[in-house]
């Protein structure tokens, strides 16, 4: 697998930026099943590919959509 393909993964912040959310919001989202983190020890980070997915159906569900 060459870099360019490997998983990229975001740490909370970067999550925070890329969905417009407060942290708040985004642990209530894990709480829900709506977005799955990943645990590596103590830090908590997301799939990039998930976080895009999770943002374009959020777009797809808007309303008028």
């Amino acid at each position: 697998m060459n870099h360019e393909t490997q998983p990229r993964l975001l740490d909370v912040t970067e999550t925070t930026h890329r969905t417009s959310l407060r942290k708040t919001k985004l642990y209530e989202l894990i709480n829900a099943g709506e977005l799955r983190p990943i645990k590596l020890g103590r830090k908590t980070v997301f799939s990039e590919q998930e976080v895009n997915q999770w943002i374009e159906k959020q777009i797809a569900n808007r309303a008028g959509a």
